[in-house]
């Protein structure tokens, strides 16, 4: 009984309902072929008994109606009617008129499906004659009824048979499968119902082993060592997180004590530099203090890691040293003094081959291109972070990588049928530091690769391939040899390059590229005015005044591997002669800060400055929405609680305000329940910083949303 009182539960029921339906359908055919044999049987044996019936009573039937008896042809007729298979018979002379008739009633009522069945005519009519004499007819009409009752009792026993066999067939294998395959996996289920990594040491993996020898019993035997060793991995993740938390514990430690150092020392220069005027832009504090406040902490971790017999440990370490590689060559970016002279399919060759082999098909199309004036080693970062991102967001398939030079921009397309990049991807700073990623040349996620396009005058976005995949475009600014050489020949027409470099091997070089370049030189003096003089003598440059260009040594260049002086340093520096402009700084940025207490207001205002960040400030959101109005602001600080107007309802107003509709809005609040931050994010706001609040909170706030805004503006 509890058996069947679970049997809705059971595998076996599924199988046994399959099999009764399947037995059904073959039971069916069988029993419609049988049907059909019966009713060919009933057929034949009715033709038969009619048959022989005629050929026994037809010779009488002729007598009679020779001699023309009219009572014993009636006699016959009635005779014929009492048998079970005949209902009527009629006797007619040749000339058509009625010797005899007898009719037998019946109460049958075929229906269609019988009529349908027994098609054929009911009637027989046989000829009478005696000596060849034609004497009439004898017409006889089968009774349909007896063979339709008999067929339906065929019918009915068939079909009942094939019922009972497919019930008795269904009921046999279910129980001969509940038995062999449900039952114990019902044991092994209600075992491991409620098994947890927490309670695992707890369960004895014995008890779940089989001693059948059978399939089933290889299964139950596999699955209980399966959890043997995931209850020793368990116990060797366990002894792992114990081992990084101490890792953790010690890094947090020397990171709070670098934090406090630094700005201590931030502080301290700040106060000696008051007066001076000059600012580096957002990104270029966030990552130099993310790189200082890192450098020292990284380095004690790597150097306890590296010394660690784990191979990941150590391939970690080296991808930690990378990654704080990439972090400054991000700082220096922007640097004029890092542009070169480069050769994209070198470029392209030398980071494809830092690319594993085994971990992605990489198909490369570069177009025809001149050398291009650019940072080299954050086009390579750029292209190498690329290629991570796109390896790892696509485990399988061939990426197509596309890099060509048109109007002023280098274009980079990189796609694949299974690559997919959404917007999450696309604000990711950093990839996870796993074991899996290791292999790759850069940790760089996406959002670090955009703002590096960015800061190369480019962009970085995606778009969805009509055939599947994405693809991701980057462009960067670049210019190539044959678009600036035409720029530096007009100035040197006005200026003439007057050449006095001491070094004979120097200055054979340099005479070599005015040559290869088509620039003009003067034949006057060199203490002329109107020339541009170029020079490796501190002494002559600063006599001849802003009209020289002082050459620095260089140790390799970027066209040949021997020469003395930088070919794109040169060309760089002949552009800052043609266009002052040519390497001017970055914007400073602009924040708004909203708070009516002037103490908070004050220290706020003072980390800004510690940031080269000088703010507006407003007492209340009356005022915040008046700066708003006329002011374009990178990032707006705004207090909740205050007089006048507190800052929800200025934060809804700004939002209203196209100037500032796009500008991240940061609440400057002392609660910081779920109710209250979701009550800043329904007014408009975009993050929140409890009170009080540290310098290292600004920055941080300073480092997530002024790049993603500086993002938009540029489109």
């Amino acid at each position: 009984m509890q058996m069947f009182s679970q049997v809705k539960k059971k595998l076996a029921l599924q199988l046994a309902l399959n099999t009764a339906a399947v037995t059904l359908i073959i039971a069916g055919i069988i029993s419609t072929i049988s049907i059909h044999s019966n009713i060919s049987t009933l057929k034949t044996r009715q033709q038969q008994i009619v048959s022989s019936i005629i050929a026994s009573t037809l010779p009488s039937f002729n007598l009679a109606t020779f001699n023309y008896n009219i009572r014993l042809n009636q006699q016959l007729a009635e005779g014929l009617v009492s048998h079970p298979n005949i209902i009527s018979a009629i006797v007619i002379d040749s000339t058509g008129m009625q010797l005899a008739q007898a009719v037998e009633a019946t109460e049958c009522q075929p229906s269609t499906l019988d009529m349908m069945i027994f098609s054929e005519p009911g009637i027989h009519i046989e000829a009478l004659s005696y000596n060849n004499t034609p004497l009439g007819k004898l017409i006889i009409e089968l009774d349909r009824c007896q063979s339709i009752a008999e067929l339906s009792s065929l019918t009915r026993s068939t079909l009942f048979n094939a019922l009972l066999f497919s019930l008795l067939l269904a009921t046999f294998i279910y129980a001969a499968f509940y038995r062999a395959v449900t039952s114990p996996l019902t044991r092994l289920v209600r075992q491991i119902t409620g098994l947890t990594a927490d309670n695992l040491d707890k369960v004895d993996l014995t008890r779940m082993q089989s001693r059948r020898q059978n399939e089933l019993g290889q299964l139950m035997n596999q699955f209980a060592a399966l959890l043997s060793l995931l209850k020793d991995h368990i116990h060797q993740q366990r002894k792992a997180e114990a081992t990084i938390n101490d890792y953790s514990a010690k890094l947090e430690e020397l990171i709070h004590k670098r934090t406090h150092a630094l700005t201590h020392l931030n502080r301290r220069l700040q106060q000696s530099s008051d007066d001076h005027s000059g600012s580096t832009s957002s990104l270029q504090t966030r990552l130099s203090t993310l790189t200082q406040l890192l450098k020292e902490p990284m380095d004690q971790l790597i150097g306890k890691l590296s010394n660690t017999d784990q191979a990941d440990a150590r391939a970690m370490a080296a991808n930690i040293r990378g990654l704080l590689h990439d972090l400054r060559t991000l700082q220096n970016s922007s640097s004029q003094q890092e542009l070169k002279l480069v050769d994209i399919h070198r470029i392209v060759t030398d980071c494809l081959a830092e690319i594993p082999a085994d971990m992605a098909d990489i198909h490369c199309h570069c177009g025809e291109a001149d050398l291009l004036l650019l940072n080299r080693s954050s086009l390579r970062l750029l292209i190498l972070s690329l290629l991570s991102n796109a390896i790892i967001h696509c485990r399988q398939g061939p990426l197509t990588l596309s890099v060509r030079y048109e109007a002023q921009r280098l274009l980079i397309s990189l796609a694949g049928q299974d690559l997919f990049i959404n917007d999450t991807l696309l604000e990711q700073d950093l990839m996870p530091l796993c074991p899996e990623n290791l292999p790759l040349p850069s940790a760089f996620g996406l959002g670090l690769s955009r703002e590096l396009a960015r800061i190369s005058g480019g962009d970085l976005h995606y778009e969805s391939q009509p055939d599947g995949g994405t693809v991701l475009l980057c462009h960067i600014r670049c210019q190539p040899l044959a678009k600036l050489l035409p720029e530096i020949r007009k100035h040197l027409r006005q200026h003439p390059l007057n050449i006095a470099i001491q070094d004979k091997q120097c200055r054979t070089q340099i005479l070599h590229w005015a040559e290869q370049w088509q620039l003009p030189q003067s034949a006057e003096g060199m203490n002329s005015k109107h020339t541009l003089l170029l020079t490796d003598q501190p002494e002559l440059s600063s006599r001849h005044g802003e009209h020289s260009i002082l050459l620095q040594p260089q140790g390799t260049g970027e066209i040949t591997d021997d020469e003395c002086y930088s070919a794109s340093g040169l060309l760089t520096a002949l552009l800052e002669q043609t266009d002052p402009d040519h390497a001017a700084p970055p914007r400073t940025l602009r924040v708004l800060l909203v708070d009516d207490n002037t103490i908070n207001r004050m220290l706020c205002q003072r980390y800004l400055k510690n940031l080269n960040i000088e703010p507006d400030t407003a007492d209340n959101g009356l005022q915040a929405i008046e700066h708003a109005r006329h002011n374009r602001y990178d990032l707006i600080l705004m207090d909740c609680q205050m007089p006048v107007m507190d800052g929800f309802e200025a934060t809804r107003q700004i939002r209203r305000n196209s100037l500032n509709s796009q500008t991240p809005i940061i609440a400057l609040t002392g609660l910081t329940g779920e109710n209250e931050r979701q009550q800043c994010l329904t007014a408009g706001m975009n993050d929140f910083i409890g009170k009080p609040f540290t310098q290292d909170q600004i920055q941080a706030t300073l480092v997530q949303w002024i790049n993603n805004y500086y993002g938009s503006a540029s489109d």
